[in-house]
């Protein structure tokens, strides 16, 4: 794979400040902050810039102004802890996030961009869409928050800061291309000391463009070296920060104060659900999943009481997490009132998609029955079952999950006990002309024929969705699927098997009826997808053997 090239994602909230506090942008409302022995303004919201209040501006020059006014002191240290909590709410793209004071977020987003755009060699034209859905994601995030939000992605922070804050849109600023993206703003827009931008000011340098095009030996001579650093920067020469990775972390905790006692279940399974969104957030970008949760609740008085929670297999889904926290939390009986929760993953294993142990790495060796019992001391006796078929003219409704019973009581007539019967039964293949398989297929008509050497394909797919999930198709001459739209963006298929028609259920007010079929994607993947009432739908996914 080629070297990454690094992008960086920016955020840039202009009312962050007071956004915080509960103002919105249609109130006439200032923050204010000493400075220079007055209460002066440090951010307006629009309304109050129109009515003419500027940054700068003493209290009583702003109340001169515009009378009706509302004053909000500043708390620094708040402020610099609010702005460090909602940036990792961009942990939801990108490992890589920190927050630059005093109202923007920033995120390094080269690797998931190439992921989204699901190739290492992804095409320009890949990345950039990849980018937009960031770009669309981060800003509609934000605004559910509270926060409006100008978002900028550029190969340099310092670039996308410059574009968001100064800027008038949210933009994609191609590789390559800083120099030009700054070029047409203010001198303003790179934060220089007031006395060099005043001179260059002075000298009738008014844009990024015309500071750029100074001969650096000019500049190093007669400025400060921070001045030379804005000047790469204006050129496009800048070496870009590295920003602290969330994954070089090998702790995932989260933290949250209640704002008054809580005793009710349903209140605290809400507080965690938010929680939990927010964990397997950590986790995916760091490519780790939980096997062992610790849930801690602060109760009232100072002390703590604390659950182990054990999965059933490493997991990042915050709804089964949730399940497991729901049913453990209705035989439990708190202390007390809680006052915070705090949620850490104990020993966070890489997670690749493959299964290797229920519980923890080193008992990769130990039997299905220890596993089995183990899991149903955790989780309940009904917490643990097998999938059984079922007869069912709906692909998704032909299965049903049954329990098994513990090793050590299973009966004859028990699924674990019959499977470790037939287990331990030595195989014998019986000669075709033998009386003992003549009078096996005299007993039974439907005895298994030894001869083929494998087994017959699956009829379904091994995966299967929970539910169908709606797609668009393109079709070929004679109606064939061609191509289909996935994971936002065209795949075209190589191959076609079918249709195969499903029907049944006739007696429902909507009758079950689809044409199923099974089509290869130019990634290798196969796919189980079906068209009912003119629309198509993805209902599976093949292996490499079973397809």
């Amino acid at each position: 794979m080629n070297s990454i090239h690094r992008r960086y994602l920016v955020a840039h909230l202009p009312i962050f400040r007071l956004e915080r506090c509960g103002w919105t942008s249609d109130q006439n409302v200032v923050l204010v902050e000493e400075e220079r022995n007055a209460l002066r303004v440090q951010v307006t919201t629009p309304a109050a810039a129109a009515a003419g209040v500027r940054v700068g501006m003493t209290v009583t020059q702003a109340r001169a102004i515009c009378p009706s006014v509302q004053i909000e002191r500043r708390i620094a240290q708040d402020e610099t802890e609010d702005l460090s909590e909602l940036a990792t709410q961009l942990l939801r793209i990108s490992p890589t996030v920190a927050p630059l004071s005093p109202n923007a977020l920033v995120a390094e987003i080269s690797r998931t961009a190439m992921v989204l755009a699901r190739r290492g060699d992804a095409t320009p034209p890949q990345r950039a869409g990849a980018e937009r859905a960031m770009v669309e994601r981060v800003r509609r995030l934000l605004s559910r928050l509270g926060h409006a939000a100008r978002v900028v992605v550029a190969d340099d922070p310092s670039t996308a800061l410059a574009c968001a804050a100064w800027g008038e849109s949210d933009r994609i600023v191609p590789p390559g291309a800083s120099s030009d993206a700054l070029a047409p703003l203010p001198l303003g827009a790179l934060g220089l000391p007031a006395n060099a931008q005043d001179l260059l000011l002075g000298l009738g340098i008014q844009t990024v463009g015309c500071f750029a095009s100074l001969p650096p030996a000019s500049v190093v001579g007669r400025f400060p070296p921070i001045v030379l650093l804005a000047h790469q920067l204006a050129c496009g020469t800048a070496r870009p920060p590295v920003l602290p990775s969330e994954a070089d972390d090998t702790t995932v905790s989260l933290r949250q104060d209640l704002p008054s006692p809580v005793v009710v279940l349903d209140a605290l399974l809400f507080v965690i659900n938010s929680m939990l969104r927010d964990l397997a957030a950590r986790l995916a970008v760091s490519s780790r999943a939980a096997v062992h949760l610790e849930l801690s609740f602060g109760i009232e008085g100072g002390s703590w009481q604390h659950l182990s929670i054990r999965l059933g297999a490493p997991t990042r889904h915050s709804a089964r997490i949730l399940s497991l926290i729901r049913a453990r939390m209705e035989r439990v009986e708190l202390a007390g009132p809680a006052e915070a929760v705090i949620i850490e993953v104990l020993d966070p294993v890489p997670f690749d998609g493959q299964q290797r142990d229920l519980i923890h790495r080193q008992r990769a060796t130990e039997e299905l029955a220890d596993v089995t019992a183990r899991l149903q001391d955790t989780l309940g006796s009904m917490g643990v079952g097998v999938p059984r078929l079922v007869d069912h003219h709906r692909p998704e409704a032909s299965w049903r999950i049954e329990s098994i019973a513990p090793p050590d009581v299973a009966g004859p007539s028990s699924s674990v006990g019959a499977s470790s019967a037939i287990a331990r039964a030595p195989i014998t293949r019986l000669d075709p002309r033998s009386p003992q398989l003549c009078i096996a297929l005299t007993r039974d008509p439907v005895a298994e024929w030894t001869g083929f050497s494998s087994p017959l394909p699956a009829q379904q797919p091994v995966l299967l969705l929970p539910q169908p999930v709606a797609i668009d198709v393109q079709l070929a001459a004679g109606g064939r699927p061609s191509a289909l739209h996935h994971d936002g963006r065209w795949l075209s298929i190589t191959a076609v098997d079918g249709p195969e028609r499903r029907s049944g259920a006739w007696w429902e007010q909507r009758p079950f009826c689809r044409e199923y079929w099974r089509v290869c994607l130019c990634d290798g993947r196969m796919a189980w997808i079906y068209r009912e009432d003119h629309r198509w739908a993805l209902h599976g996914w093949w292996d490499a053997e079973s397809a």
